[in-house]
C-alpha cells in the first residue's frame, strides 16, 4: 500500500520532530573551545591580507575602528566606511544586484553581497593569478563569520551530566515542497540543524564539535541518488533507473561525458573528490530543474566557484544531448499539467496550485519551481515518512534520531557493532517504500550509511550487512585511537 500525506499523519509527524528537535546533539565544549579559536584566527589572518593589499585598514564591526583614514568596515551598511564606498575608490567594477526593498518593490543597486564579490572574483578586473586575494579574503571572512555567529556562538543547553545540546526547532509544514524546515529553537538554543556547513576545512572544525552521547555512535543515513530517482520516473528514462538499480553512479558518468574522462584511472572515490565530478553533479540538477546559464553561475559563485555564465550554458546545452529525456519528456509533462490545471500532484497524494502563469512569457520562475516540486517533494516525503516509522515502532528500543537532513537521518545509538546493525536494519525497513508515477513508473529510493564518533570523521558502510557495520566499525575506531593519540602527542610537544 503506497503511503499517503494526511492531516493526522501531519500533526503526529509534528509530535515526533518536536521530540526530536528537543533530544539536540552533543557537543564538545574543549572542541567548541579550539573551534573558536581557529576561527577567529583565521578571521584576523584574512583581515591581514585584505589590509595589505589594499594599504588601508579592513577590520569588523565599528568596536574594531582605529580611526585611521580610508579605513573600511565589512559589516558596515552605511556610512563613510562601507566596503562598497572603498571598491568603488580603488577601481572595481561592481554589480548591481536586484533586491526587494522593505515595501516589497524590486530595486537594483550596487551590492558588496557574497553574489556581488564572487561576480568580481569571476570576472577577475586586475587580473590577478588565481582571483582577487582581497575579495577572496573577504569572501573567506563572511563564510568564517557565519559560521562562528549561526553555530560555534548559537546558544547551548546543559543537561543535569554537564553536557552541552545543540537543539532546533522543526516544522513540518515549513516549506511549499513538503520538506520540514528547521530553525533556532523556540527559547533561542541552537540554529538551523538541517543545514549544517558541510563542506570544506571549516566547515569539518564545526562538524567534529557535534559527538555521539557518552558510549555512543552515530548512525548517518541518506537516500542514494535522492532526486536522481524520482527526476528518472518523470522522464520516463528506464534505461537510466537501470543504471541505478545497479548501483552506477550517474553523476559520475555524466561528468565522464562533459570532460571525456577515462573513469578506469581512478576509484569512484578518487573521482569525488574533483572539480570534475562536482560539476557533474551540479550540472544535473541545474539541468533537471530548468537552470540556465547565468543562473547557474551565480550559483556556483555562491558555493565558491567562478565559472562564468557562457561556460555554464555550453555545460548544459551538452547534456541535453546525454539525456534529451529531461526536457522531452520530464519538462513536458510538467508544463502541459501546469498549463492544464495549474496543480502538480506527488505519489504520496501532496497537491500543489501554481499560480501566475501568463500567456506569452517564458514563465521561467514558476517552471523551474514546478520542476523541482515532485523531485524534492517526493524524497522529502520518503524522510518523513521513514522518521515517522522508525519513532512508532521498537526502533526507539536501539536508537533514537537527533537530526534530519531532507533526505538523511541521524541517529545516536550505542556504540555496538549488534545495536547498530539492529537500529540499520529498522532504518532499511522504513525506508522500504515504492512510489508510482503518473507513467506507471515504480521506484524505490535505496539508502546508504557511515557512523562516526563525530559529524566530521566517518566511515562509509559499503556492506549493509552485519559484517559490513563490523567491517566500518572497526575502522572508525581506528580512526578515533589514531586521533587520540595525535591529540595526546600535541599536549606532550606543547
Amino acid at each position: 500500500m503506497i503511503e499517503k500525506i494526511t492531516s493526522s499523519y501531519l500533526h503526529s509527524l509534528q509530535a515526533i520532530y518536536n521530540r526530536i528537535g528537543n533530544r539536540g546533539i552533543c557537543v564538545d565544549p574543549l572542541r567548541l573551545k579550539e573551534a573558536k579559536i581557529f576561527v577567529n584566527e583565521e578571521i584576523k589572518k584574512n583581515l591581514e591580507i585584505a589590509t595589505t593589499q589594499w594599504n588601508c585598514t579592513v577590520y569588523l564591526g565599528a568596536e574594531n575602528d582605529d580611526g585611521s583614514e580610508g579605513s573600511v568596515n565589512i559589516n558596515a551598511n552605511n556610512g563613510q566606511r562601507t566596503l562598497v564606498k572603498k571598491m568603488q575608490e580603488l577601481g572595481y567594477e561592481i554589480p548591481k544586484i536586484t533586491k526587494k526593498d522593505s515595501e516589497g518593490n524590486y530595486d537594483q543597486k550596487f551590492s558588496s553581497s557574497e553574489l556581488a564579490l564572487q561576480k568580481i572574483l569571476v570576472k577577475n578586473q586586475f587580473n590577478y593569478a588565481g582571483g582577487d586575494p582581497a575579495i577572496r579574503a573577504i569572501l573567506k571572512i563572511r563564510e568564517l563569520g557565519k559560521i562562528k555567529s549561526s553555530y560555534l556562538n548559537a546558544r547551548l543547553y546543559k543537561t543535569p551530566d554537564d553536557l552541552l545540546l545543540y537543539l532546533s526547532s522543526y516544522n513540518v509544514a515549513g516549506t511549499v515542497t513538503g520538506r520540514r524546515s528547521s530553525k533556532k529553537h523556540t527559547f533561542g538554543f541552537g540554529n538551523n540543524a538541517q543545514n549544517f556547513p558541510k563542506h570544506g576545512s571549516i566547515a569539518k572544525t564545526f562538524r567534529r564539535c557535534l559527538v555521539a552521547r557518552p558510549g555512543g555512535i552515530f548512525l548517518m543515513v541518506d537516500q542514494k541518488g535522492a532526486e536522481e530517482w524520482p527526476v528518472l520516473a518523470l522522464s520516463g528514462n528506464t534505461s537510466a533507473l537501470t543504471e541505478l538499480q545497479t548501483g552506477l553512479n550517474r553523476h559520475l558518468k555524466r561528468a565522464a561525458f562533459l570532460f571525456g574522462l577515462d573513469l578506469s584511472v581512478k576509484s569512484e572515490g578518487e573521482w569525488k573528490d574533483g572539480m570534475e565530478y562536482y560539476l557533474g553533479k551540479k550540472c544535473g540538477h541545474a539541468k533537471n530543474y530548468g537552470m540556465r546559464g547565468n543562473r547557474m553561475s551565480d550559483s556556483l559563485a555562491q558555493e565558491g566557484f567562478s565559472i562564468n555564465p557562457t561556460m555554464c550554458q555550453h555545460l548544459l546545452d551538452k547534456l541535453t544531448a546525454f539525456d534529451p529525456s529531461t526536457e522531452n519528456v520530464f519538462h513536458k509533462y510538467i508544463q502541459e499539467q501546469l498549463y492544464k490545471s495549474r496543480v502538480l500532484e506527488t505519489p504520496a497524494g501532496r497537491q500543489r496550485q501554481f499560480l501566475g502563469l501568463r500567456p506569452n512569457d517564458t514563465n521561467y520562475s514558476i517552471l523551474n519551481e514546478a520542476y523541482a516540486y515532485v523531485p524534492q517533494s517526493t524524497v522529502g516525503d520518503n524522510t518523513g515518512f521513514a522518521v515517522f516509522h522508525l519513532e512508532n515502532n521498537s526502533a526507539r528500543d536501539t536508537s533514537f534520531i537527533v537530526q534530519e537532513g531532507h533526505d538523511s537521518i541521524v541517529q545516536d545509538l550505542p556504540h555496538s557493532s549488534d545495536r547498530i546493525w539492529t537500529a540499520l536494519e529498522h532504518t532499511i525497513r522504513a525506508f522500504e517504500r515504492e512510489f508510482v508515477f503518473y507513467n506507471g513508473i515504480r521506484i524505490n529510493i535505496p539508502i546508504e550509511a557511515e557512523i562516526g564518533f563525530d559529524f566530521a570523521t566517518t566511515v562509509k558502510i559499503k556492506d549493509l550487512s552485519y559484517a559490513g557495520v563490523c567491517e566500518a566499525l572497526e575502522k572508525v575506531v581506528k580512526l578515533r585511537e589514531q586521533e587520540m593519540d595525535e591529540k595526546r602527542e600535541e599536549i606532550i610537544n606543547a
